[in-house]
């Protein structure tokens, strides 16, 4: 199925932590909608359903509800495991910020979300994927949300799942330095999938990625 995603290019904090008000869950379903959008990247190497399993990384359901680095038989790092008690918004804000500032030696070898707006989005849609939602709230209430690639990629529809995908893997300016013909991208896709881990795209996402890749990053 294909994914909407939000338009702006940027979605004002102030609205969004007024959540605790009556009649704003409005307000907090559009930041938890961002934030899903924001955090693509992280399901292209963890599940986050309730019987989610480990891929790349240990599943993101009931994050709240166990201690850093303790699913079951996982193979954490060493700099991840020196951390004791629950995650929280702090800790997960330092985390998305840079894992390996916060982990040493960390197996996570994703380099972080570098826009406070976006760390706070994706900490409150990671709320959601909890039994019992925690009250997961963190930065300034002025800070907007970049989308995903924003800055680097080409402004068209399709952006931020291209950002949030390729990401996931590489720099995104490895992206901006290709032109390829769409069938080449094609290609290119499937030798990512097939030789380098990259999980298999839902159809319509695949579709939607090469015409945004052939159009703005073709020959």
């Amino acid at each position: 199925m294909a994914r909407n995603f939000v338009n702006e290019r940027y979605f004002p904090l102030s609205v969004a932590f007024c959540l605790l008000w009556p009649g704003t869950a409005t307000a907090n379903e559009a930041l938890i909608a961002a934030g899903e959008q924001q955090a693509l990247v992280c399901k292209a190497c963890h599940q986050v359903e309730p019987d989610g399993v480990p891929l790349v990384g240990p599943p993101l359901w009931g994050l709240a509800e166990r201690n850093i680095a303790a699913f079951p038989n996982f193979s954490y790092s060493e700099g991840i495991k020196q951390h004791a008690g629950k995650w929280d918004a702090q800790s997960l804000d330092a985390f998305l910020l840079s894992p390996d500032a916060f982990a040493p030696g960390t197996n996570m070898l994703y380099p972080g979300v570098k826009d406070d707006g976006a760390r706070a989005a994706i900490i409150a849609w990671l709320a959601t994927k909890n039994p019992t939602p925690p009250d997961w709230q963190i930065g300034d209430a002025d800070t907007p949300i970049k989308s995903a690639g924003e800055g680097i990629l080409a402004p068209g529809e399709n952006m931020a799942l291209v950002a949030s995908m390729c990401s996931a893997c590489h720099s995104l300016h490895l992206v901006t330095q290709q032109g390829l013909s769409k069938e080449s991208w094609d290609e290119t896709l499937t030798w990512m999938v097939d030789e380098q881990g990259m999980d298999e795209l839902d159809p319509d996402d695949h579709e939607q990625i090469l015409v945004y890749l052939s159009t703005y990053y073709g020959l």
